[in-house]
């Protein structure tokens, strides 16, 4: 059974019981109050029959002759009983058999006014006290058409409770065609997508709030994915590249020892050659399993992050002329000790110092050491050209390089290769850019 007809039988349900319980209630609430009004109207004739049997010689023959006209119009004298003291039959026309008996006529006495309904009457009693003695009065009436009245109204409630269920199932059909028509809809171009098409959007022309988000949910997702595969594919032709480089050297190295004999030192200049080429070849390897989060688990020490800064910084001044000064503004040196792998940190933060050199043509790079909430904050201040508001979010994107940088040479790794090693020692980057400079915030 599909959702929609599952929600059409449990709006069904849900609509059954309710009215169940509303029908219930007032089902109950007319029978009683009806009941009740058939009492009260017992009692106005009780005591109307009290005054003609028991009062005749008290009344004048007009006030009499008055109150038999009212008694006739409203009840007969089959249905009225005048008992005495003795529970004998004083006056009325009710027959013997009634289901009224002494137990009946002493509650009367002892609370001056009883009711009992049966099957066929409804009975009320009264107690009366006159010159001539006590008395106890009893009236009836039917109860058919009191029960008619209820059965009526039962097959009403009825009525409408089985209407109203058939009439729920019906819109409730309706209305979920129109509900689920967007989802259908949606699952109907999903069902057509392929290798070709996979990175399209759903489009709904006509949908509302709920499935919109679901769409707009599944076409990010949809575009994150096709950004994957292309990250996934520049990653492949990227580990290609730079694994044929080192390898390539490595086999000309040993290609062109063999070619004639070497001395012992020649060799040995070859063997080192070797090492340089395999170790690059490591260290391609290390960037690209960081990259792809194969490996996240790395020896660490303590260092000092000043002396790697210094190290960093000495090796851009010779290799690139950089001019960079760095300002220390720490009071407490114990925060400038972290616990890290040197060599992952050292690449990390040389990227992001070669990134603000070379963006920037070699104009002065400041770098600060703050205390921040007890913690260290450096911060890369460059001159350079900048980074756009809307490729802010995506420059720690592997390969990813902004519009504004194609004028420069670079692979776009240098950032995301950085921000994942920062993240692997809970270092926080914020990047912050405008047309004159960048500013890269390290919270350690």
């Amino acid at each position: 059974m599909n959702l929609k007809n599952r929600l059409s039988i449990y709006a069904a349900f849900i609509f059954g019981v309710i009215i169940l319980i509303a029908s219930t209630i007032i089902y109950v609430s007319f029978y009683t109050k009806m009941e009740s009004q058939e009492f009260r109207n017992l009692e106005s004739k009780t005591l109307l029959s009290a005054l003609f049997y028991l009062e005749k010689d008290e009344v004048s023959f007009i006030e009499h002759e008055s109150i038999k006209n009212q008694l006739q119009k409203n009840i007969s004298k089959r249905n009225i009983l005048v008992v005495d003291s003795l529970n004998r039959r004083y006056d009325g026309l009710m027959e013997d058999d009634a289901p009224v008996s002494s137990d009946f006529f002493d509650l009367v006495r002892k609370q001056d006014e009883a009711q009992l309904k049966t099957d066929a009457f409804f009975y009320n009693g009264l107690f009366y006290h006159d010159n001539e003695g006590d008395f106890v009065i009893v009236t009836r009436a039917s109860t058919v058409e009191f029960q008619d009245q209820m059965k009526l109204l039962l097959h009403i409630l009825l009525a409408v409770s089985l209407i109203g269920l058939i009439l729920i199932l019906i819109f409730s059909q309706f209305l979920g065609n129109i509900a689920y028509d967007p989802i259908l809809k949606m699952i109907s171009q999903i069902k057509k997508k392929d290798n070709q098409n996979f990175n399209e959007p759903i489009v709904l022309n006509k949908s509302y709030q709920e499935v919109q988000e679901l769409v707009d949910t599944y076409n990010h997702f949809v575009e994150k994915l096709s950004q994957t595969f292309s990250i996934q594919k520049n990653f492949i032709d990227y580990v290609s590249h730079e694994l044929r480089t080192p390898l390539a050297a490595i086999l000309g190295t040993l290609e062109v020892s063999k070619q004639k004999p070497r001395t012992v030192e020649e060799h040995e200049l070859v063997n080192l050659q070797l090492k340089r080429y395999t170790e690059d070849l490591r260290d391609t390897i290390d960037h690209m399993m960081i990259l792809s989060g194969a490996k996240t688990n790395f020896e660490t020490k303590i260092i000092r992050i000043d002396e790697v800064l210094w190290e960093i910084i000495e090796q851009l001044t010779l290799v690139h002329g950089a001019q960079i000064s760095v300002d220390i503004q720490v009071a407490d040196t114990d925060i400038l000790k972290i616990d890290a792998n040197d060599k992952l940190l050292q690449l990390a933060v040389q990227n992001i110092i070669l990134n603000a050199v070379k963006y920037s043509n070699n104009q002065p790079i400041v770098v600060h050491l703050k205390s921040h909430s007890g913690k260290l904050l450096v911060e890369i201040i460059d001159q350079g050209i900048g980074i756009l508001p809307e490729e802010l979010i995506r420059v720690t994107e592997n390969f990813y390089r902004g519009e504004n940088a194609h004028g420069y040479t670079g692979k776009g790794i240098g950032l995301s290769l950085a921000n994942v090693i920062f993240k692997l020692h809970h270092i926080r980057m914020d990047i912050s850019s405008s047309t004159k400079g960048t500013i890269v915030s390290l919270y350690f």
